[in-house]
């Protein structure tokens, strides 16, 4: 007996043992068979039982240590070709059988809660980790190939679909001694490193968009849903700040690329403005705001499927391209204006800088700060641009329209006719769709002002006698010719009636030679049409004769005072025949 004692004593403390072929057994329990050379069969069993029931016997506690070690490095060269193997099924299960029994006797938790790895044990699992996944993941395609947009789509869905077989295939061995979770966490990291280089190596927001938009997919589609799946747990991090972080680098590398994207192509818009300066065609007369818009909008539809956070990040950059675009396009124009002369597509040029502003400004209200929009450096510049291009239609329809009205009324009726025509000629090609409708009118009726404001002004340059001599009645002239502008305006658009009766209401002024009735006729032009009355009342009552100065004195402070007030013609009308009657 005591020969067989000092055999076991040197057997234990060996630092491994043969392992069963067929069971593969705990060590305690391969001993068992190997003492059973040695002697009774008996006399082995009540020893070996009295070696198993070590609390009670109380068996040297150097014996348990390396009992405990060896089945850790049991348990490690299980897993090690679990990880880097090609295990069949029937030896994966048994793989799992025995992880999960020695996870038991040991009563292991990641966590630590109800005990833990040892750290060198813990140490040598996660390189063997580190290995598998090495082993496995894919490599990165080569960078800067053609279709590296394409490659980059092509290569995420390897990887989703590599560390979900991976991770799926290994949940039998390792789920329940909760090692799985050191698997997960180091295929997420190194699926965020290979993210991290990925964004390093985008070249364009497309391949950016497509980073974002995956990550977002698989992160935030399928996580935090309380399932119990495994499946639903296989990408996630355990670390946030992996997460946030890459989004915030994937976030600047995507707005950098973004605002050279909006300023290359807006640099092409511009430049293609200035090399269609000339053009007729209704597509290109709308074409730059057209791009511009689209181009902005593109950007900001896009970002809104990845992130609202990001949209508004996009949309103040919008902002900024657009505001630069602006300065650049508005000093070009104003370039050209001065160095063009007046031809047959002049029109055309004024018109696709009004139209192109309006839309501009129509658009920028969309994505300018909401809190400062009447102080919008972008909005006061296309307003401003706006404003100086209509100056410019006024002065150049005055221009045309005052070398037509000045023979009109020294020669023959037939400069009328030529005017208007000419006019037509020049306004009826410009687009009257939808785009371009409420720029057409802006420009039609700045022409249809400019005409009868040069009509009045051409008309008392000439005498007013020669014109009775000429025509007879004057006013009624006058009447005709207001029905001619308006028929040809409003062939061109359809505009209000406004100019007709400012001409009309003169007519009626050169036809009264009542001062009351002056007065009366007088306050309602002041009414409808101050501004036309200030500059154009005080010449016409001249003109016309018959009055004296204190009596057109009086016409024009009693029309004044009666507006100013408020006054409703109706009292001046009263007014007016209680005088009468009092003085019959």
């Amino acid at each position: 007996m005591s020969k067989l004692l000092k055999t076991l004593n040197d057997t234990l403390k060996k630092r491994s043992w043969p392992r069963d072929r067929d069971s593969r057994k705990p060590l305690v329990s391969n001993m068992i068979s190997q003492l059973s050379k040695f002697g009774d069969g008996d006399s082995v069993t009540q020893t070996c039982h009295c070696l198993n029931t070590t609390d009670q016997s109380g068996t040297d506690p150097e014996i348990q240590a390396h009992d405990s070690e060896d089945e850790g490095q049991r348990v490690l060269s299980i897993l090690n070709d679990v990880l880097l193997g090609d295990l069949r099924s029937q030896e994966l299960k048994q793989a799992a059988e025995q992880v999960k029994q020695w996870a038991k006797v040991n009563g292991i938790t990641p966590e630590g809660k109800e005990g833990s790895y040892s750290q060198n044990w813990l140490r040598e699992y996660l390189d063997i980790v580190e290995m598998s996944v090495d082993k496995h993941f894919p490599a990165l395609p080569l960078e800067g190939s053609r279709d590296s947009q394409l490659q980059t789509e092509e290569y995420l869905k390897l990887a989703l679909s590599l560390v979900w077989s991976e991770v799926i295939g290994l949940v039998p061995v390792l789920e329940n001694s909760r090692l799985l979770s050191y698997l997960i966490d180091s295929y997420n990291r190194r699926l965020f490193a290979v993210l991290d280089l990925l964004v390093d190596r985008s070249s364009s927001v497309k391949e950016a968009s497509i980073l974002l938009v995956w990550v977002k997919q698989i992160y935030f589609s399928h996580g935090f849903t309380g399932s119990p799946n495994i499946q639903d747990h296989v990408l996630r991090v355990s670390d946030p700040l992996l997460l946030t972080d890459w989004f915030e680098k994937s976030k600047q590398k995507f707005l950098t690329l973004l605002q050279n994207y909006i300023s290359t192509m807006l640099q092409n818009i511009l430049l293609y403005s200035e090399a269609h300066l000339d053009c007729r065609n209704e597509e290109d007369l709308i074409k730059v705001h057209l791009d511009v818009i689209q181009c902005l909008d593109a950007a900001l539809q896009g970002s809104k499927i990845i992130s609202e956070t990001l949209m508004t990040a996009v949309k103040s950059l919008c902002y900024n391209e657009l505001h630069t675009f602006v300065e650049r396009y508005v000093n070009d124009e104003k370039k050209q204006l001065e160095a063009q002369k007046s031809n047959e597509t002049y029109s055309f040029h004024l018109f696709r800088i009004i139209d192109t502003c309006k839309h501009l400004r129509s658009y920028c209200f969309n994505i300018v700060d909401s809190n400062n929009n009447t102080n919008s450096p972008t909005l006061t510049m296309l307003e401003n641009m706006e404003t100086h291009v209509s100056s410019i239609v006024r002065q150049w329809f005055a221009g045309l329209a005052e070398d037509h009205l000045k023979m009109y009324f020294k020669e023959k009726d037939v400069h009328i006719y030529k005017l208007m025509d000419m006019i037509k000629n020049m306004l009826a090609p410009l687009p009257l769709r939808e785009q371009g409708e409420r720029t057409k009118q802006h420009i039609v009726n700045a022409a249809y002002q400019s005409v009868t404001r040069a009509y009045l002004q051409c008309l008392m340059q000439r005498k007013c006698k020669q014109l009775e001599r000429r025509w007879g009645d004057v006013d009624k002239r006058m009447m005709r010719d207001a029905e001619l502008f308006h028929s040809t305006f409003t062939q061109l658009q359809s505009i209000s009636d406004e100019q007709k009766n400012l001409l009309l209401k003169m007519s009626e002024i050169l036809k009264c030679s009542d001062v009351n009735s002056l007065k009366v006729s007088s306050a309602e032009l002041y009414r409808d049409f101050p501004k036309e009355s200030e500059e154009h009342l005080p010449a016409l009552l001249k003109w016309k004769r018959g009055l004296s100065k204190r009596q057109m004195k009086e016409i024009l402070d009693v029309s004044q005072e009666a507006c100013q007030n408020g006054e409703d013609i109706t009292s001046c009308r009263l007014r007016y025949w209680s005088c009468c009657l009092c003085c019959a």
